[in-house]
């Protein structure tokens, strides 16, 4: 029995939106069928853009730096994807690989203020590093970063050092910020590469792009940057900092999932600065029946590589990951991201100025432009023990257990990281500081 359209939507996977919403208010609202704007006369309803977060209703969950919850509007793009695999064409079905997935990069690259050409699909944050590292000629070379940098990605540049003898150059922090002379005295004529994060998933910390590439370019070296804790959620402006090179996954602040991303490599250093390596393309096959006339001045077997930004792409995405990421880089656009920084910085504010008198230490710079906030305890057990009193007796529902937590405690042993987005507000911050006094 074919189950079309409407039946689907009611009932199987369909159903997992609607039940969402069962016994946690009312969710969003609809017109005809579709999720209502979350945008009126230029002004964010940010009531209406919460209700799009059936966790962030039924928890008070500040993670997003580990896993961003998923909207409505991203599980339907994921739902309209299966619908039209599982049941084919008709009743208003599309296929994804032919409408939304060529919007992909280009919704991307307005977000960072890229070309699409300068976008490749890959598999994820440190996959897109390991392809640029993978790409540069690094002999008689040193690469230079710093210990806010993500751990993967330090690991990925020690294995070069104790395998490969790469000079590996690590600035430590300064009290959790990275002092700018500190990179400058690393950096010398061999450098050739300066790897950092945007946002530190340790604390928060913003690096100064501009003047980490202006470091790296007169030195006749590039900036790589790990964008994935503040893409979506901080303005970048790949061009107007100079960076080089960039990757990010699709589940933090783009509001995505696990499994695909986006690399960035600035058009003129493709095939130069740094070289595909996973050697993707096409065969040409010069001999019948394959042509009805070889030409016998050419092997039989050519081969046509991909050029541009085509060469640092190999193997099929996962294309409903990015059916529903389409949907989240929509609702990204609609609200803006101005607004999103704007309506961050107002609950981040209250949580570096009220946690400090309750026993927490700020390892967060005050004036820092991101979402994160990380805070140092002396009994991080006494803390979970208090949040797990407060689960029990029905005060609160804060998850902390698991790689995907409401929130998360006893990180490095005494940390307190809060990450704040588009669904959180001042009830949130108001439960976190009840719980934790």
């Amino acid at each position: 029995m074919q189950v079309n359209r409407r039946e689907w939507l009611s009932g199987g996977l369909g159903a997992v939106s609607t039940a969402a919403w069962a016994g946690c208010g009312a969710g969003p609202q609809t017109q005809g069928g579709e999720l209502a704007p979350v945008v009126s006369g230029g002004v964010v309803d940010w009531e209406a853009v919460r209700a799009r977060f059936p966790r962030a209703v039924n928890e008070t969950y500040f993670n997003c730096a580990a896993q961003h919850p998923l909207g409505v509007h991203t599980v339907r793009g994921f739902e309209r994807y299966i619908d039209f695999m599982h049941n084919g064409p008709g009743e208003g079905r599309e296929d994804f690989w032919e409408t939304g997935y060529r919007e992909m990069k280009p919704a991307f690259a307005r977000l960072i203020n890229a070309k699409p050409e300068e976008i490749a699909f890959c598999a994820g944050t440190t996959v897109g590093e390991n392809l640029i590292v993978n790409g540069m000629d690094l002999s008689n070379a040193n690469v230079v970063t710093n210990d806010l940098h993500y751990t993967a990605s330090l690991a990925n540049y020690l294995a070069r050092r104790d395998k490969h003898g790469l000079d590996v150059r690590i600035v430590k922090h300064r009290d959790w910020e990275i002092d700018i002379a500190d990179m400058e005295k690393a950096v010398d004529r061999n450098t050739r590469l300066i790897s950092v994060s945007f946002v530190s998933s340790v604390n928060g910390h913003l690096e100064d792009l501009k003047k980490l590439s202006d470091l790296a370019h007169a030195h006749g070296a590039w900036l790589f940057v790990d964008i994935i804790q503040g893409c979506g959620a901080t303005p970048l402006d790949v061009h107007a900092m100079g960076v080089d090179f960039a990757s990010c996954g699709m589940y933090k602040w783009l509001q995505g999932e696990h499994g695909f991303g986006f690399l960035y490599v600035k058009e003129d250093l493709q095939g130069t600065a740094v070289k595909g390596t996973q050697f993707t393309g096409s065969p040409g096959l010069n001999y019948e029946p394959w042509t009805a006339s070889p030409d016998p001045a050419r092997p039989e077997f050519i081969m046509r590589p991909r050029e541009g930004i085509g060469q640092f792409e190999c193997s099929t995405p996962a294309a409903i990951n990015y059916a529903g990421q389409l949907e989240s880089f929509r609702f990204i656009e609609e609200i803006g991201i101005d607004n999103i920084r704007a309506h961050a910085r107002e609950l981040t504010a209250r949580l570096q100025k009220e946690l400090p008198p309750l026993g927490f230490t700020a390892i967060t710079p005050d004036d820092t432009e991101s979402g994160i906030r990380t805070f140092l305890h002396p009994d991080t057990d006494s803390l979970k023990a208090k949040i797990n009193r407060a689960n029990e007796e029905g005060r609160s529902n804060i998850s902390i257990g698991g790689p995907n937590s409401g929130l998360t405690v006893g990180r490095g042993g005494n940390q307190v990281r809060i990450s704040v987005s588009v669904y959180n507000n001042h009830a949130d911050v108001d439960k976190v500081l009840e719980v934790l006094s």
